[in-house]
């Protein structure tokens, strides 16, 4: 089980995606990535619905897509 707090959120659509509210965006899209790569089962944010299953390869495709 992975605690993300706000390095992650889930978007009311189910979207995931990197937390918006951080001073140095570079550093969050590196910890976005950071986290993508732990074997998670389920996620947890501090925003948003958590991941039940599946939550790793979820991550992943999303820090396949940040810059």
């Amino acid at each position: 089980m992975l605690i993300a707090g706000d390095t992650v959120a889930r978007g009311a659509d189910g979207r995931v995606m990197p937390g918006v509210f951080n001073a140095d965006p570079a550093g969050a899209a590196a910890s976005f990535r950071r986290l993508a790569e732990l074997d998670t089962e389920v996620a947890c944010f501090g925003h948003g619905e958590p991941l039940a299953s599946g939550a790793g390869a979820r991550l992943r495709a999303v820090a396949g897509r940040l810059r």
